[in-house]
């Protein structure tokens, strides 16, 4: 894997885990706030950090769906006023070339409890 993959990798990750919660989208019943673009984004909690992360062409839409990690949220009976998303946008040609892998070196370098609870899609 060459290493600009890698460090593009590591940038996500510190963004995605530095935005402080209170700067994260917060969840509603339609999901409006979501934008509309492709990137790669993680569900945190207040005071447990990063539960989830993944990959979406439309993060809207992705959260529209239905989504696991807010079902195991649930679950855990977390409180949804403290589950946030932070969201890294990628550009088009980002997401054509990059997303996958990146996508897996960021869950590799996190390790989200709920990725790992949650079989691959593909």
């Amino acid at each position: 894997m060459p290493q600009s993959i890698q460090q593009e990798a590591q940038g996500i990750v510190d963004t995605l885990a530095s935005i402080p919660f209170e700067d994260c989208i917060a969840l509603s019943k339609e999901f409006r706030e979501l934008p509309m673009s492709a990137g790669i984004y993680a569900v945190k909690h207040r005071t447990l950090g990063i539960l989830y992360i993944g990959k979406t062409r439309t993060l809207r839409d992705r959260f529209r769906g239905g989504h696991k990690a807010l079902l195991w949220a649930f679950i855990e009976e977390l409180k949804a006023t403290d589950i946030r998303i932070a969201f890294y946008q990628l550009d088009f040609t980002q997401w054509i070339q990059l997303s996958s892998e990146l996508e897996s070196l960021i869950i590799q370098a996190i390790n989200p409890p709920y990725n790992v609870k949650i079989p691959a899609r593909d």
